[in-house]
């Protein structure tokens, strides 16, 4: 495939895909009639006629009228049915082209093609479908085409950036080395991690999923099963003998009911982490990430290095007492609702996580923290003793033993403490470091270079005891999910806010 201002259509099975993926809207709009063919459920058929006579035409006429282009300078599409929807996405805008393959497309080898830019908060475009093969050479022609740019306005920069770490060293499973600076080809991957089966099924293991539950008794109210005919066929053979236990303690069957929807949700948390993160496996293209995982569906992606704004290590209490973390990249042009974040490394040891920040720039997972100021335990449990108490109070009028509530307070002391211990922060010449987090644990590596602003802020409370928070914001950062550094006394406060303006103004 070359660039050229020849139009190109969407793969023919197209058409089929739309139409088998319309089938679970016809089957919910004629379910009714195929639990009880009467003619009360006559409207149903009508809505299931006028479905068909709409959404075939509809399916036939978006492809027909469906065009993109690969210019030598950008790609183009046209799509829409009624309204007319023209998109031109430069060439050199574009971050990341991401090809997936659902359960259906992998059948009929064809594949979805996403396209990202440095400013969009969803995909700019997307080619659904084509096949595997030109999905495979657009996002080949892209990658030249961007390298050609780069060669030709900037020369120096058509490498990789001078931050690459030549002298770090492997902790990653089945390498016995990082790749140095040296031995990177901008044309060939290099894997930095790969996840073996045994490490997702152990990954899923840590993970709780109650999206799967919840769709499962949602499709029960249509079914209505009998439950007496479940629970017979549950309590079979070596159970047996305990069924008349159970139907005789109401206590005994809520109890079993619980722990049955806890053990389905945690099984249905593995089989998705599995199928999600199965062989995945991250390696560097000259200064881009690639990504591809998945079981049922396989997705690919890129990941430029110069988009990554910062790297996000996360972590819980059962997580950490094992050993395992997770690592993110916050990256530019996100989705809020997404949160911005790309998976860089779904489940692993610190280590590996070092090694793989050693790998892609000089930033390193501080060993040293400095803690913020101890009053921040008792503004904590101040803050919520207030709300503790205001509920208890309300709660008596109406449930008098709602003062057995008070005996949390303790319990709220206890968390402060905790929190407080999790507290802290670290920054040399190029990374800034943040820490914070009781059951969600989270550490924020920021660039030095990345940082949009930063800031210090004091609340009415705060003032009162000398106290201040720091804002750090970096290029798309989430308002909702941001890396500040909260209760810090106010001399530290200042001389941060000093230190890092002489870092970026050094005369």
């Amino acid at each position: 495939m070359k660039p050229s201002d020849k139009a190109r259509r969407l793969h023919p099975l197209t058409i089929v895909q739309r139409m088998i993926v319309s089938i679970p809207a016809l089957i919910f709009i004629m379910l009714p009639i195929i639990r009880n063919p009467d003619s009360s459920a006559i409207i149903n058929l009508v809505f299931g006629a006028v479905y068909v006579v709409l959404v075939v035409p509809w399916i036939v006429l978006y492809y027909v009228r469906f065009r993109f282009w690969i210019t030598p300078s950008e790609l183009i599409i046209h799509s829409g049915v009624i309204t007319r929807r023209k998109r031109n996405i430069p060439v050199e805008r574009i971050q990341n082209i991401e090809i997936e393959q659902a359960p259906l497309q992998r059948l009929l080898r064809t594949a979805k093609v996403a396209v990202y830019t440095a400013g969009s908060a969803s995909a700019e475009g997307v080619l659904e479908y084509v096949s595997l093969k030109e999905a495979r050479e657009i996002r080949a022609v892209v990658r030249e085409m961007q390298k050609d740019l780069v060669s030709a306005d900037h020369p120096a920069e058509s490498g990789l950036p001078s931050a690459i770490d030549s002298s770090a060293s492997s902790p990653f499973e089945g390498d016995a080395s990082l790749p140095t600076q040296s031995d990177i080809d901008a044309d060939k991957a290099l894997e930095l991690l790969h996840m073996s089966p045994k490490r997702v099924l152990l990954a899923g293991a840590f993970k709780f999923s109650l999206l799967y539950i919840a769709v499962f008794f949602s499709l029960l109210q249509y079914i209505e099963p009998d439950p007496t005919v479940f629970f017979s066929w549950l309590m079979r053979g070596p159970l047996e003998p305990w069924r008349e236990a159970i139907l005789a303690s109401p206590w005994i069957a809520g109890i079993l009911g619980v722990l049955f929807a806890a053990g389905m949700a945690w099984f249905s948390g593995i089989l998705i982490t599995f199928n999600r993160y199965h062989k995945f496996r991250i390696e560097l293209i000259g200064d881009k990430l690639h990504r591809a995982h998945g079981l049922m569906t396989l997705s690919e992606g890129t990941i430029p290095l110069r988009r990554i704004q910062s790297y996000i290590i996360r972590s819980n209490p059962v997580m950490k007492r094992f050993g395992w973390y997770r690592l993110e990249l916050q990256t530019m042009g996100i989705n809020l609702q997404k949160s911005g974040f790309q998976v860089a490394v779904p489940f692993g040891r610190m280590d590996e996580i070092r090694g793989l920040l050693a790998a892609l720039g000089e930033h390193e997972v501080p060993y040293d923290w400095s803690p913020v100021s101890t009053l921040t335990i008792r503004r904590f449990f101040i803050r919520f003793a207030v709300v503790l108490c205001t509920v208890v109070a309300v709660l008596k009028i109406w449930i008098p033993p709602a003062l057995w509530g008070l005996s949390l307070l303790p319990f709220i002391l206890i968390l402060g403490i905790f929190r407080y211990s999790n507290m802290g922060y670290a920054c040399n010449a190029n990374t800034f470091a943040v820490r914070r987090g009781i059951f969600r644990k989270h550490i924020w590596l920021i660039p030095t270079q990345k940082l949009q602003t930063l800031s210090r802020r004091t609340s009415f409370f705060q003032r009162r005891l000398g106290l201040s928070t720091v804002y750090l914001d970096t290029a798309g950062a989430s308002p909702m999910f941001a890396a500040d550094l909260v209760d810090l006394p106010d001399s530290e406060a200042v001389t941060i806010l000093t230190e890092t303006y002489v870092r970026f103004n050094p005369e």
